[in-house]
């Protein structure tokens, strides 16, 4: 019977036999070692598994009759979070399911500790001990403590039991949170739970461009290596040469005179192997970058990845990522999705498909990301732990420059935030030339198609854009220096915001922006548009017209500002205009004069020298 079908509506006191229910198509409740349903491509299978053979320790203060009846209180209250869910509130995944397991076994660790046996002892002052404990407990947050955010996560369970007491037979008595929220008590603000960064944008073009180079450059080299060293290998192993082997394969490698994008020779098992791990590396890395895709999807990809299509009726063909979307789908094993996939993704799935071919070979699996467990000897995926370790692995290896002196760390997610920013910035260079790269007729289908159907993206994109617009406010209602039309009418009317005078007043206003108007400012390589369709030179009518808009058209513009980071744009600008002028007949000498004079009068605005001083 499932555990779906079971009703608690009567009370915990009704005759039912919910620990014989299913708790997935492995377990039951009553089980004491749960195999979850959680089927995500990277998730390591000890990470599907709840155990609840816990052992009474030396120092507990609870007899093992009572740590067991709060074992089989937890299965009860889990039972009825999946079953009977708190008014308002979805059933919860497996992989939520998981982490509330563990973290209920972490509360009743805690528990025998101090005495408690029942979750009724759970009361305010119960609870706030448990919370200072939890703060001191070893974590991976600043200082070595639990993040502010983990803690709002095991206060959810303390408060979940409350909220489902009438359902259970033990659950606290009182409310153990009756003044605060679960993130007042954790202490939670936006100040310690910061969303997973972007990639900041040097680091981020340096890496990309250094995968697109191990990808597009030199693929077939690291690719041939491999496989020689392999054939090396095998061939050794057929003539019978025992520990001979590894100089049989060297020498074949030597011999070949292969050298890897550092300039290196592949002339050794080690270091090829290195190398065409690497590779898979950067290919995750372009996947990533220029997809958006989620790790779970990249690594759920299987061989004949790459579909083409036809562009509606066209002759034209598309090529997509076939892989699995695992997030908001109810089907444990992912629902079949397309991801439009430009050429250098195209070439990054080829590549995966020739080093994985031994490993498919030898396992039967049919994962492009797979690994030698040398451990059990056996061939296994990847796992989402270990790529992200071998990302930053990989950036390592490739002497990613340093972010304010440090080194950054990379994690999967920051390349689908970082793909969002992208898009939402709809920088008008870049959209062109990314535009041009997937052979779209506009950059509108660029910004539309390339995020697809993929609604948590949509929702992402749109998140970035409501960040940059907020802190391009922040920036406009703070600086006395801007040009263009709009840029102009801000600085002379922004006094009230500047300083620490003004700091609460310009958050204030910026909260009421975001929050009460549909406000977007968009990003050019020479200024921002605060876009108002009204007053459009462009023509745009929900944004910026790509086709209409140039510098000359936005500087007439009412809605154009222009800060001192563009400054290097119109200098450089103008010198291009100045360098012409020599040889220019009268009617071009004009045109470029009047450029010249636009590039002096937006640098005068922002305060520095004019071209002629450079």
């Amino acid at each position: 019977m499932s555990a779906l079908a079971i009703s608690v509506s009567e009370g915990p006191h009704r005759t039912i036999d919910w620990m014989g229910t299913l708790v997935s198509s492995k377990s039951r409740y009553g089980d004491d070692l749960w195999l979850l349903d959680i089927q995500t491509a990277g998730w390591r299978a000890d990470q599907s598994c709840v155990d609840w053979k816990i052992p009474v320790r030396e120092g507990d203060k609870i007899t093992a009759a009572e740590h067991a009846a709060l074992v089989q209180a937890a299965k009860q209250f889990l039972w009825t979070i999946v079953t009977d869910p708190p008014s308002g509130r979805k059933r919860i995944s497996m992989k939520t399911l998981k982490g509330r397991a563990e973290m209920l076994k972490t509360l009743m660790s805690w528990m025998a500790t101090t005495g408690a046996c029942r979750f009724a002892d759970l009361d305010i002052k119960t609870v706030e001990c448990f919370t200072g404990w939890l703060r001191e407990r070893p974590g991976q947050g600043k200082r070595g403590r639990l993040s502010p955010h983990t803690l709002v996560n095991y206060l959810i369970v303390v408060k979940d039991l409350y909220r489902q007491r009438l359902k259970l037979c033990d659950a606290p008595l009182v409310d153990p949170l009756p003044f605060e929220t679960t993130y007042e008590a954790a202490g939670a603000t936006r100040a310690n739970t910061r969303a997973i960064p972007f990639i900041p944008e040097p680091i981020a073009i340096d890496l990309l461009s250094k995968a697109l180079c191990w990808v597009e450059q030199h693929g077939d080299t690291i690719v041939a290596a491999e496989q020689l060293r392999a054939q090396a290998r095998a061939n050794g192993k057929t003539r019978k040469l025992g520990r001979a082997i590894s100089n049989y394969s060297r020498s074949a490698l030597h011999n070949a005179a292969l050298v890897d994008p550092l300039g290196e020779a592949l002339d050794g098992c080690y270091v090829v192997r290195g190398a065409a791990a690497h590779l898979v590396e950067a290919c995750f890395i372009v996947i990533a970058g220029f997809v958006g895709m989620r790790v779970s999807e990249i690594l759920s990809m299987k061989i004949r990845a790459i579909e083409s299509r036809s562009i509606g009726e066209t002759s034209v063909k598309q090529s997509y990522v076939v892989a699995r979307l695992f997030k908001t789908v109810d089907d444990p094993t992912g629902r079949v999705e397309r991801w439009i996939a430009p050429p250098p993704v195209v070439r990054a799935v080829e590549l995966l498909e020739q080093l994985s071919q031994r490993l498919r070979d030898e396992s039967g699996r049919n994962e492009l990301f797979l690994v030698k467990n040398t451990q059990r000897s056996e061939i296994v995926p990847v796992t989402q732990m270990q790529i992200g370790i071998r990302i930053n692995a990989f950036a390592d290896h490739i002497g990613v420059p340093l972010h304010e002196g440090r080194r950054w760390h990379f994690s999967t997610h920051q390349f689908r935030k970082s793909f969002a920013r992208f898009i939402a910035r709809r920088d008008r260079t870049q959209m062109l030339r990314l535009a041009e790269h997937f052979k779209h007729a506009s950059v509108a289908m660029t910004a539309r198609g390339y995020v697809g159907t993929d609604f948590d993206l949509h929702q992402l994109v749109d998140h970035e854009s409501r960040s940059e617009t907020a802190a391009a406010l922040e920036r406009f209602l703070t600086s006395n220096q801007l040009a263009g039309r709009m840029g102009e009418r801000i600085a002379a009317g922004n006094s009230r915001f500047r300083g620490r005078a003004g700091e609460q007043v310009r958050r204030d206003y910026i909260g009421f922006v975001m929050k009460e108007t549909d406000l977007r400012i968009h990003a050019c390589d020479y200024g921002w548009c605060v876009f108002q369709a009204e007053t459009a030179r462009c023509g745009g009518e929900a944004a910026p017209n790509e086709a209409g808009r140039s510098p000359a058209v936005c500087l007439t513009c009412a809605n154009m500002v222009v800060e001192e980071r563009h400054s290097p744009y119109w200098h450089d600008r103008r010198s291009r205009n100045a360098a012409l002028m020599g040889d220019a007949q009268p009617m071009t000498r004009a045109v470029l004069v009047e450029a010249i004079e636009q590039c002096d009068g937006v640098l005068s605005k922002l305060g520095g020298q004019n071209g002629e001083g450079k």
